[in-house]
C-alpha cells in the first residue's frame, strides 16, 4: 500500500515480471533473483520504483502507472531523508532517471533533482572512492571483495546516469574531476564489471570531457572562436568514434551515436554566416543513421516501448538538427528526401515512446510536425530565412531543441519571443571565420522541402510535397565551400591556455523558463501523472509545456 493506494498481488507480480524482462536487461542495476517481498523489505521506495517502471506498458491496468507515478516522487524524497538504507534509494533514483516519470511539462520534471540526489547520496557513503567505504562509515567495515565490486558498479551507474541526464537537460554536469578520477585505484575491479558498463562509462566520460571543453569556448557569444570550437568537436567526435568497434551491443552503439550527436550539435554555435559544410554534412548523415537505427530497433525488438529518456531526447535533437539543415543553404548538397524521411521517423518514434495522451513525447512530436509546415520559422526581420544560428545559447547541445521550442511558442503559442533580435545577421569577426575560402551559393538552384497536406491530424510523409516554404528566402550571404581544404589544426590545442571563466559561470540560469499552460482540448482523456564502463585506459493542440 502506498498512501492508501493498494495493489493486488497479481498486478504486483505482473509489474515485476515486466520490469525484469523488458527494462532490467537494458540497465541491470538490480538483483533479478530477488522477489517482490524481498524488495519491499529492503526498501519500499525501490519496490514501488519497480512497480512504476514495470507498469509503463501494463495493458491490463493502465491506472497502475497513473496512480503510482503520482505517489512515487514524495516517497522518493521521504526515503532520502531517512538515510537508513541509502544503497537501494540510490538504485531507485537512478532507475527513475533512466525511465522518467510521465509528465506533460518538462518544467515539472523532477529527474535532474533526483539524479543530483542520487549522486550526492552516493558520495556521502564514499561510493566515489575505491574500496568498501571505511572512511565514510561510523563502524569498522569488513573488507569484502563482493561489496567492493558492488560499490564500484553502482558508482559507475551513478556516473553514467548523471552525465546523460545533465546532457539531456542541457545543464552542465558536475565537476569533471568528480567523475573522471580514481580510475587507477579501481583497475583491479575491471575483471569483475560487465563489459557493457565499462563501455558506457568510457562513452559518457568522453562526452563529459567534451562538454567541459565546449564550455570553455565562449558559447554564449555568437562571435565565439570557430577554429577552437571545431577543433574541440573534431577531437572528441574522433575519440567517441574510436570506441565504436568495442561496442558490446546494438543498444550500446546507439548510445554511442547519441553521444556523438550531442558533441556535433555544437556546430550550430558557430557563426551562421560561416558554416562548416563538411562537418554539418557529416552531422546530417549521423542524425539520419541514428534515427534509422532507433526506428529499426523499434520495429524489430519493440525498442520504443522501453527506450531510455536520454535516447528519446537525442532523437528529438537529431530531428530538429535535420530540420535546420534542410532549411539552410547547405540543403542543395544534402539528400533531402532521406532527411525528411528520417525527420518523420523521429516524429513517429516520439509518438511511440509516449505513455499517456498529451505527455511530452506526444507533444514534442506534434511540435515537430507544426514547425515542419511553418513558413515563418527561422525568418528574420528582413524576411530572410536563417536556420543555422542559435538565439538560445546556454543549454549546451540541447540549445538546438530549446531554441526550436521558442520558435513554436512564438508562432503557435501566441507568446512573445524574447529572442527577437537579429544577432545572427551580424558580420562575423576575424576570430569567427574559418580558415577556408567561401563559395558563392547558386541562387538559381532552389530546393523543395516536402511536407504534408494540411489536415487536422495528419502526419506528413516523405512523398507529400511542401508548398509553404520558399527557399529564396534563405540568406544569400551564407557562403560555404564543402570542397575547400580546412586549414585548422586539431593536434596542438588542449584548451589550457584559454583564459575563460569556470564552466558553471558560463551557464548562469537554468530556471528562466516560465510555465506555459497548454490547453488539453486535443487530449480530452489525459489523466497525466504529476511531476514527474568503467575505467578509461588513460585520461580519456500541441505542446504548451516549458522545455526547461
Amino acid at each position: 500500500m502506498l498512501e492508501g493506494y493498494v495493489l493486488d498481488p497479481k498486478r504486483i507480480d505482473d509489474c515485476f515480471m515486466l520490469f525484469f524482462t523488458q527494462y532490467h536487461p537494458l540497465f541491470p542495476i538490480l538483483d533479478a533473483t530477488m522477489g517482490p517481498n524481498d524488495y519491499y523489505e529492503l526498501s519500499p521506495f525501490l519496490f514501488w520504483t519497480i512497480i512504476v517502471i514495470g507498469s509503463r506498458r501494463y495493458a491490463d491496468d493502465p491506472n497502475v502507472l497513473d496512480k503510482s507515478s503520482q505517489l512515487i516522487t514524495p516517497l522518493a524524497f521521504s526515503s532520502m531523508a531517512l538515510r537508513s538504507s541509502p544503497m537501494p534509494v540510490i538504485q531507485g533514483l537512478l532507475l527513475l532517471c533512466t525511465w522518467r516519470l510521465p509528465t506533460n511539462s518538462m518544467y515539472k520534471d523532477m529527474t535532474h533533482l533526483m539524479c543530483g540526489s542520487a549522486v550526492h547520496l552516493a558520495t556521502q557513503i564514499g561510493l566515489h572512492i575505491a574500496g568498501v567505504g571505511q572512511d565514510f562509515a561510523r563502524m569498522p567495515v569488513k573488507k569484502d571483495q563482493e561489496q567492493k565490486v558492488f560499490r564500484a558498479r553502482l558508482w559507475l551507474c551513478c556516473v553514467i546516469v548523471s552525465i546523460r541526464t545533465s546532457c539531456a537537460e542541457g545543464i552542465p554536469p558536475l565537476a569533471e574531476s568528480f567523475f573522471d578520477s580514481d580510475e587507477r585505484d579501481r583497475e583491479d575491479m575491471i575483471p569483475y564489471l560487465p563489459n557493457d558498463l565499462q563501455f558506457l562509462h568510457k562513452v559518457y566520460i568522453t562526452l563529459l570531457r567534451a562538454i567541459v571543453a565546449m564550455g570553455k569556448t565562449n558559447l554564449q557569444s555568437i562571435k565565439c572562436d570557430v577554429r577552437v570550437l571545431r577543433s574541440v568537436i573534431s577531437i572528441f567526435d574522433s575519440q567517441l568514434l574510436s570506441l565504436a568497434p568495442s561496442a558490446p551491443s546494438e543498444l550500446d552503439t546507439l548510445q554511442l551515436n547519441c553521444a556523438r550527436i550531442h558533441v556535433m550539435a555544437f556546430h550550430f554555435f558557430a557563426h551562421p554566416m560561416n558554416p562548416d559544410a563538411d562537418g554539418l554534412s557529416r552531422f546530417y548523415s549521423l542524425c539520419i543513421s541514428t534515427i534509422n537505427t532507433a526506428t529499426a530497433m523499434a520495429q524489430t525488438v519493440n525498442f520504443a516501448s522501453v527506450s531510455q529518456s536520454f535516447v528519446d531526447r537525442t532523437i528529438c535533437l537529431a530531428g530538429f538538427s535535420i530540420f535546420r539543415l534542410v532549411r539552410s543553404p547547405l540543403a542543395q548538397h544534402l539528400d533531402l528526401a532521406v532527411g525528411e524521411q528520417a525527420f518523420f521517423q523521429a516524429v513517429q518514434f516520439l509518438k511511440s515512446v509516449s505513455l499517456q495522451p498529451g505527455d511530452i513525447g506526444m507533444r514534442t512530436a506534434l511540435i515537430m510536425h507544426d514547425l515542419w509546415n511553418s513558413n515563418k520559422v527561422f525568418r528574420r526581420k528582413d524576411g530572410r530565412i536563417e536556420s543555422l544560428g542559435l538565439r538560445l545559447r546556454t543549454r549546451l547541445s540541447m540549445s538546438v531543441s530549446y531554441d526550436m521550442f521558442w520558435y513554436w511558442r512564438e508562432e503557435f503559442g501566441n507568446m512573445q519571443n524574447p529572442y527577437n533580435g537579429d544577432e545572427a545577421l551580424n558580420v562575423p569577426t576575424e576570430a569567427t571565420q574559418p580558415g577556408s575560402p567561401p563559395y558563392i551559393r547558386n541562387p538559381n538552384q532552389d530546393q523543395k522541402f516536402p511536407t504534408t497536406n494540411p489536415g487536422p491530424t495528419s502526419i506528413p510523409t516523405a512523398q507529400q510535397p511542401l508548398t509553404k516554404f520558399d527557399p529564396s528566402l534563405i540568406n544569400p550571404q551564407l557562403q560555404v565551400d564543402p570542397s575547400a581544404p580546412q586549414q585548422m589544426s586539431f593536434d596542438t590545442w588542449d584548451g589550457s591556455d584559454y583564459n575563460v571563466p569556470p564552466m558553471l559561470d558560463q551557464f548562469p540560469d537554468y530556471d528562466w523558463a516560465a510555465g506555459f499552460e497548454f490547453s488539453n482540448s486535443d487530449f480530452p482523456n489525459a489523466p497525466l501523472g504529476p511531476i514527474g564502463g568503467p575505467m578509461m585506459p588513460q585520461n580519456v493542440g500541441n505542446m504548451g509545456y516549458t522545455f526547461g
